[in-house]
């Protein structure tokens, strides 16, 4: 594992200097790295445990042993806290490095996220071919993310060779939406939406569209709240119901959806004061399934839109 052995040259000069309760740089930079360097008790389940309870020394603890013991994925981790300055000082070349490591020892979340490197430019050259290979390589080992990413530059065209067929591409990407959505990737469940809604794939109906905003605003995700809230307001799902609309745009601005406030301001001035009890107690009554607005110590999922 090519970037394994810099990881290891590395650490036998910044680990030493790293100190408990003290993660600035070069401490910060030598605990991202303390994979390759010493073993500590826990795994990937702990750090994200610890994660969540924004407990991030712990969390570094963890996902450094879970990566010397063999856990590809937690260097990811690893990789994501030092980018993101959770617990360290945001330092993107140890994450580089890091991401490369994981992806070296097998982890299709860092893989994928190697793959938007490239494609953004951030410390290599921009390739969207070689984006292309590395995040459809990810999707095929079954990342949710890469399933998406890729998806969305076999739609969109990025990194297909002349020879390749647009239309053969297009129907790939589809496939690699439906796979995503149902592993749960609320951004596929919405561009399916979408397509459905735009007759961008075969069979596409308003019905579909709207199965899959529920899908997505059941998980408390504000963009299919606001679309649901727009298909009720303009009564495209049968007669107008404006009471329903006013849930669901009640919902997504509290979740900061930008077009929200604006939505739920129109429909308020339409309701008598009946109406407005009752869309504002079945907002106040409802709860999803699993709020993917909240959580913002989270880095399990990459911020995969491939724009």
């Amino acid at each position: 594992m090519r970037y394994l052995g810099a990881l290891k040259s590395l650490c036998s000069v910044f680990w030493p200097r790293a100190t408990r309760g003290a993660l600035v740089l070069p401490a910060a930079f030598a605990l991202a790295l303390g994979a390759a360097c010493a073993a500590h008790a826990g795994a990937v389940d702990d750090g994200l445990a610890a994660l969540e309870e924004e407990r991030f020394e712990d969390a570094l603890s963890h996902f450094n042993a879970g990566f010397e013991s063999g856990e590809a994925d937690a260097g990811f981790y690893l990789a994501r806290m030092a980018e993101l300055g959770l617990g360290v000082s945001p330092d993107p070349e140890a994450a580089r490095v890091l991401f490369l490591a994981a992806a070296d020892a097998g982890s299709a979340r860092a893989l994928n996220r190697v793959g938007l490197m490239h494609f953004r430019g951030e410390g290599v050259l921009q390739d969207f071919e070689t984006a292309r290979a590395l995040i459809c390589e990810a999707a095929e080992a079954g990342d949710r993310d890469a399933l998406f990413n890729c998806a969305g530059m076999l739609a969109e065209g990025f990194g297909l060779a002349d020879d390749e067929d647009p239309q053969e591409a297009s129907d790939q990407a589809f496939e690699h939406y439906r796979a995503a959505a149902e592993a749960g990737h609320i951004g596929a469940m919405n561009a399916l939406a979408y397509a459905n809604l735009d007759g961008a794939i075969p069979d596409a109906s308003l019905d579909a569209a709207t199965a899959h905003f529920e899908q997505a605003a059941a998980l408390g995700n504000p963009v299919a709240l606001f679309e649901l809230g727009a298909l009720h307001e303009a009564g495209a799902l049968g007669e107008i119901d404006l009471v329903t609309a006013h849930k669901h745009y009640n919902l997504a601005a509290a979740r900061r959806h930008p077009d929200a406030g604006a939505a739920l301001a129109r429909v308020t001035d339409q309701l008598s004061s009946e109406q407005l009890r009752a869309a504002q107690r079945a907002a106040r009554d409802w709860t999803p399934e699993n709020d993917a607005s909240e959580g913002a110590a989270d880095v399990s999922d990459e911020a995969s839109t491939v724009e």
